[in-house]
């Protein structure tokens, strides 16, 4: 059972594409493109969305301890230690990569999804929103992966650390609230 629901998981998130630029065509494409009529139900919330819950922009300046931990995460991954990038997940913890919500609950699925990463990524604007770390990512090869035509893209990540661990990693669009309106100036550029 625990070997399937390890396999689902990680043919899931391989089937996505992981990270990079134009991972929000997936969300766009399944959307209705005419309005819902009396024989066509009204379309529920997506659920390669992330939740409702979940800032989309940030509002003020990023948690050092947060920040550290996420500077910590990308530095492993990029070098290609995707057991010890895993170890910054906590137990259980979220995590969404144009996937549904996933609840990773054993060291195989933190595993899982760190492999399923194809890019290695370089923090390079941070900024809070409420329990969250709003992050943009520059996406760029790593030891293992194939980021292939990604490299150079950018990704943008809610992460809620807590207890020095990552407890909830969700994939935003590529412009806030998908409509192309700015981050605020609560973000802090990663030098």
């Amino acid at each position: 059972m625990v070997r399937a629901r390890h396999c689902v998981l990680v043919a899931a998130t391989l089937l996505v594409g992981g990270c990079g630029g134009g991972g929000d065509k997936a969300a766009t494409t399944t959307k209705a493109t005419t309005p819902p009529t009396a024989t066509q139900p009204k379309a529920g919330p997506n659920p390669l969305d992330p939740p409702p819950n979940v800032p989309q922009q940030a509002t003020g300046t990023a948690d050092a301890a947060s920040v550290r931990v996420i500077k910590g995460w990308a530095r492993t991954l990029r070098r290609g230690d995707v057991e010890k990038a895993a170890r910054y997940f906590s137990l259980p913890s979220k995590f969404q990569n144009a996937t549904p919500v996933l609840t990773i609950d054993i060291p195989a699925e933190r595993i899982a999804i760190n492999e399923a990463l194809p890019c290695g990524a370089v923090p390079v604007k941070l900024g809070s929103a409420g329990a969250f770390t709003i992050v943009t990512f520059r996406l760029v090869e790593r030891a293992g992966g194939d980021c292939a035509a990604a490299a150079g893209a950018k990704a943008r990540t809610a992460i809620r650390v807590a207890a020095g661990q990552i407890r909830e990693w969700y994939r935003l669009p590529d412009a806030p609230g998908g409509n192309g309106s700015k981050e605020p100036d609560g973000s802090t550029p990663v030098v």
